[in-house]
Order: C-alpha cells, then structure tokens, then sequence
C-alpha cells in the first residue's frame, strides 16, 4: 500500500465504532473485530487475545465484501417456469413467501408424513431455529448438516473411537507431529492451531507429512511421505502391528483407559498388517513405516491427525479410526501437546419447547433408514435414490441453508434431476446459486455482518463467541430467526418464537454462562478453562466409558468392531492411468468465495497438477488447458506441471467452487472448472461420506 493509501485508510478508521463478532468466511469462525463508521464496515481486524491474537487470514481480510457485493439477493424470490426448463423466477413479499412454505409443509405432512421434509445445511448460521421448528413441532427427524461433503469419515472415528465430535490439535507443546491427509496451511482452518504449529516447529518438533502430493504444509515439513491414494489405512495400520510388535506401545495407559488391545493385536498379526505388506499396497517402504512407528513411539508428547485426504474414499471410515489409533497406542491422548478432546461451553437452545408441545416421528432418521446406522451426518450421495425412487422411503420436499449441494456433491446431473423430482425445495442463501436455481423458492439471507448469532468457538478451550449486526441487512434478507418467526406463525407455532428482538433469545442461550449477556457482547467472547485428562474423571462418553480400539457400536451393527483395510472402489487402468484427488487453496473456501472480487483477483481460477513425468507421458506441458475425461464426463481445465505429485496422480486444486454457471453471480460466473461431474455416486459403506478422490481420468490437451 502506499503512503497516500495508508494515510486515507487511517482517516477512515479514525472514529469508527469497534463491535466485537466473528468471521463466518468458512466454518472455523474466528473471533474478530469489525470497524464501522456511517454504516458503512471500513476495517476488520481478529480479536486480540486467545484464540487468534489479533490474526486473520485472507478470506477474513476479504470478508467485507460479502456486504457490497452487488450480486446479494435482497428479495423472495418464487420459481415461475417449470422444472427442467431455464430458470425464472418473480419477487414476491415475505408474507407470501412465509404462507406458501407454510401451505406446503401442511400438505407434504398431510399426504406423506412429516419424515418426508429434509433439512440440510452447510455452514449453518442460526440454523438451531430451523432445528427446532421442523424437529420439535412439525415432526421430522431429518435434519442434517454437510459433513458427508467434509470430514464424514474423521467425524464417525473420533465418535465411535473416543466418543468426541470434534479434537483440537494441541500443537504448541508436541515434539512430533504426523499430519495424514490435512494440509492446514493451505486449507487455513483454525489460525490458532496453525499459529501453535509454527511455534511448536520453531521448538524442534518433527513434521512429517504423509499425501501424495507436497503441499504447502509438506514445504515446511522435516519429512514428506508421497503415499499411493486411498491407502492411508495400510499404513496406519502396519505402524500399528510395529508398535506392538516392539512393545513400544503405552502399557499403561492402554491397560487402564482402553477397550479391546488384545484383540486388535491379534487382529493385526491374524491379517499380516506387516510393514512389508503395507509396502507393496502404499509405495512406502517397510523400512521407512517401521522407523516412523519408533519415532512417534519415543517422541512424545505427540500428534498423529487427518481430516479429509484419506477419508475421501470408500475405505476412509476405517482408514481414519486406523489413524486415530497411533495416538492412542502411544498414549498421545487429551495431554499437553497431544490431541485435545474439547470441552464445550455451557450455552442452550435459543428456544425451549415443553415436553407436551413436541412431535413425535414415526420414523427413524433417513441415514438410519438407507444403512449408515454410525453416519454423522446424512449420506447426502444416496438422497437422490430417497428422492426419485422413494428408498428407503420418499423424500418430498427440501430445505437448504447455505449449502450449494449442485455444485458441492458428485455426480452434478444426478442432483438436478432429484431437484426436478421434488414436491417443493426452499434454498435460504445470500446469492442465487445453482442449488437456488433449481428450487421452488429463494429466500435471501442476512450475512454474519448483519445478523446475530453465538456459537461453540473451535478453540482448545470451552469457548462462546458472538456474532454481532454491525450494518442493515441488504435489501429485505432476514436473518434465520426471523424467517423461521415469520414461518412459525403461519404454521401456528408463533407462541414458540415469541422474541421480539435478538436479545431476547440470546439472553435464553447464554443462561448458562458466568457472565451476562451485556458482559458478552461487550467482549464477543468467552473462554473457560483448558483441563487436560479429562477423562481421568469420567472416563469416555463411549459405550465402555473407555477408548474403543474394539468398537462396541461397530459391533453392535454388525459392522467388523476391528478397523481393516479394505482397497478402495476406483483403480486407474490402462484406459484411465490417472487418479485423480483434490486439495484446497489458501484464498478460497469450499462453495463461498468465488464470487469474491478481492480473493478472486488473487486466485481467480483452479487448476489440476500433474508430475513432468505424466506430462512427458500424455504430451502436455505447463499452463496448458486439457480436457480431463473420466467414465463417468470430461471437463477442460488449466494443467500445471510439478515435481509436487506423485506420478499417477492428478491433483485438481479446489475442485468445487470453481465453474460457477449462476448467471447471477458476476465475478464468479465462468471462472476456472466444476470437476464434481467427472464423479459418480461413490459412498463409504459405513460412515456414509462421499468419496471425492474415487475418480480415475485420463489427460489430453485441448484442441
């Protein structure tokens, strides 16, 4: 910036009003400051002190742009050409747009039952509000997020493992960490994990990075392992046969606060989970998997993580527990510099319904019903069947806050001909999107700058943060609470939602916190204390109240209660010698940036990678625009040639996100690639996740 520019800054600042709140650019939500002077957001900063200290990364810089951007949607808008055609739609009231939702849902329940309306988020502002309308009172037991498009596997481990949703990563204090498939410093989730890194690497902890591809965190690494996709768990596991093997496991802690070691020790050695055998499926050498097993084991304490690399396949559930169970071998569990098993803050429901008021389903939860009985979340690949051909039973109608699920799930015409097949579909967003495009009815959002919300903080520590409306909502957007107040009272619920102003719920959510709700949204935080050991306490909230290296759900399901390794569904062949995989870019997340002007001038498009040797192979060259083909479609899409990625690998950099056709969306539209086309249906048998790197493609340059 130069001096003038700097200057003019300063002055804009100088005398705006200072609101603490936080950053809802990707899910990780980071406390911030929000600068505001004549309405108008001038400056955004993240707020001092824990978690951040005062950091944010670029998309938290770009944020404000969410605000003037242009292309928001300010009205309801209702569907006026029929499905299947090109999309038209007329602006109706709100009052209109709240008896027509009204109107529907008393029909769908009428004719099919309540179970038949599913709700789904992605990031999920206030979404609680819906939860309640549509669970509690209307009857449905469908309500979902987007983890089957995320970190589905990781979640079902860490649950069915040491019964937590969602570890922190303790970096600060580690002396050897082992990140399997996550790339935090490109994927720039939580910022305090990643400041805790850099200070634990400045320390001398080792890094090493196990991906086939060298990824930006892979640059900082001590040691980069260029694993063969979809074989993380081979890996995992042979480590696990060597620790034992060895006697190098915690005897300790694994006599005390473990379930089932015994078993899995014969379990390792009965399959022959031998670093020898992992060589030949993973291209790591048994040497190089026998040392990594004996440096995690004596370097402690320790962190061995993975989020979505090796869960993006259809063996990823228990490639993931595999994984979780290095650290718990070696006794790297809820310790200083180990995996922390959060607590939560004590904050409620926004709304409290009496037990006499509440509905009742007369089905179990569609997740349940499809098989994925240990699914966290909906197997959102599998909705199309419910959807168009009623298994396991029909699907009607449609709620989506948030979550662009045309664009973000596989197999893209497959998900627009289940839209043309609904009864009624409601997309509640900021802009137009694809998912808005084929929907009955558009419902403009407020962003988190003009609404309020207090959540869970993703911090090691129990922690509630506080979003805070700093400007007018754009438009007539409304915030959740008040659309799911406006279509309560059509429904009849409206004594439910009685709240006149959103102090008056938030004043019910904080009840549980030791400070007041004027203390709270002065400081926009609050952080309790970190206890390590918890479970020293109480043990585990698994069904033994212990880590469950034998799980009694799994069995319980009849699911095998050991992990194993099984090969993954979609192997590169002669026809298609390429497997292809996805990482993230550091200035983009998932579905909600492409539409940015500042992230965009930055990285204003994705690309696919490819080893020189592969380059030499398919006769194509750096910056070149190939067409990728897979059997399933083709795309066309910049190359760029790397030594970073293993040969037999292509990996596409952000590949949904990019190739936005909404002609709503000015910056955004016909920018880079949507590559969730060369994918078919494939699901993970147990947890339900959708596995994105089961694509095998061949490379040609495009005429």
């Amino acid at each position: 910036m130069s001096a003038a520019g700097l200057t003019s800054s300063i002055a804009e600042i100088k005398g705006a009003k200072k609101v603490p709140s936080f950053c809802y650019m990707c899910p990780w939500t980071c406390p911030s400051e929000v600068y505001v002077k004549d309405g108008k957001i001038v400056y955004v900063k993240g707020l001092d002190g824990l978690p951040n200290f005062g950091s944010r990364c670029a998309k938290g810089a770009a944020s404000f742009q969410v605000v003037e951007d242009p292309d928001r949607l300010k009205y309801p808008m209702k569907r006026i050409s029929p499905k299947g055609t090109e999309p038209k739609f007329e602006r109706i009231s709100w009052d209109e747009a709240f008896t027509l939702i009204a109107e529907k849902l008393a029909e769908v329940k009428e004719k099919y039952g309540p179970e038949t309306v599913v709700s789904l988020y992605h990031h999920d502002p206030n979404s609680v509000f819906l939860q309640i309308l549509l669970t509690q009172l209307y009857g449905t037991p469908n309500f979902y997020g987007h983890t089957a498009g995320c970190e589905q596997a990781r979640r079902m481990a860490t649950l069915t493992v040491f019964g937590h949703v969602f570890p922190m990563l303790d970096f600060e204090d580690s002396r050897y960490i082992m990140l399997w498939g996550i790339n935090p410093f490109e994927a720039i989730e939580a910022l305090w994990e990643n400041r805790a890194l850099c200070n634990a690497l400045g320390k001398g902890a080792k890094l090493v990075v196990v991906d086939p591809k060298f990824t930006q965190t892979a640059e900082h690494a001590d040691e980069w392992i260029p694993i063969k996709p979809g074989t993380d768990g081979a890996m995992a596991l042979a480590m696990c046969y060597t620790i034992i093997e060895e006697n190098l496991y915690d005897k300790p802690f694994v006599d005390e606060w473990t379930s089932g070691f015994d078993e899995f020790s014969g379990h390792l050695k009965e399959k022959g989970y031998s670093p020898e055998w992992a060589e030949k499926i993973t291209d790591v050498p048994a040497d190089t998997i026998r040392r990594l097993a004996r440096e995690l084991s004596i370097n402690k304490p320790a962190i061995v993580e993975t989020f979505k690399g090796p869960g993006n396949y259809t063996n990823g559930a228990d490639a993931c527990r595999s994984i979780y169970l290095l650290n718990v071998l070696t006794g790297n569990i809820d310790g200083p510099g180990n995996l922390n098993l959060k607590d939560w803050a004590p904050v409620g429901p926004p709304v409290i319904i009496p037990e006499e008021a509440m509905a009742k389903p007369g089905k179990p939860p569609l997740h349940v019903a499809m098989g994925y009985p240990l699914a966290p979340d909906l197997p959102t690949g599998a909705l199309p069947k419910a959807v168009i051909q009623g298994d396991p039973y029909p699907v009607k109608f449609l709620f989506l806050h948030s979550l662009n699920i045309v664009m973000s799930d596989p197999n893209t015409e497959l998900i627009k001909e289940m839209f043309r097949k609904l009864d009624f579909a409601v997309t509640i967003d900021l802009f137009m999107s694809e998912t808005a495009l084929e929907s009955d009815l558009v419902l403009p959002d407020a962003s988190f700058y003009e609404r309020a919300e207090i959540r869970q903080g993703l911090y090691k520590a129990p922690q509630a943060i506080l979003c805070q409306p700093v400007v007018d909502p754009v438009g007539e957007s409304k915030p959740m609470y008040e659309i799911v107040k406006g279509i309560a009272r059509k429904m009849g619920y409206g004594e439910f939602f009685a709240y006149e102003t959103w102090e008056d719920w938030a004043e019910v959510v904080v009840q549980g916190l030791p400070v007041s709700l004027e203390e709270f949204r002065k400081k926009g935080i609050w952080t309790g204390e970190n206890r390590y050991y918890k479970f020293k306490e109480n043990g585990f909230p698994t069904p033994s109240k212990k880590i469950e290296i034998w799980s009694k759900n799994f069995e319980e399901n009849g699911l095998n209660p050991l992990p194993e390794f099984r090969e993954h569904s979609v192997i590169p062949d002669d026809d298609y010698p390429l497997q292809l995989i996805t990482s993230k870019l550091s200035m983009h997340s998932n579905i909600l940036t492409q539409n940015n002007p500042y992230l965009m001038e930055i990285v204003g498009e994705n690309w696919v990678e490819i080893n020189p040797v592969d380059a030499r192979k398919y006769g194509v060259e750096d910056g070149d625009m190939v067409v990728l083909e897979s059997p399933h479609g083709s795309a066309v899409i910049r190359v760029r040639v790397i030594e970073g990625v293993k040969p037999g690998v292509a990996c596409a950099r952000h590949d949904h996100g990019f190739g936005r056709w909404s002609p709503y969306l000015s910056v955004g539209y016909g920018k880079g690639t949507h590559l969730n086309s060369l994918i078919d249906s494939q699901i993970d048998p147990v947890c339900g996740g959708n596995a994105y790197n089961e694509r095998k493609v061949r490379i040609r340059r495009a005429q």
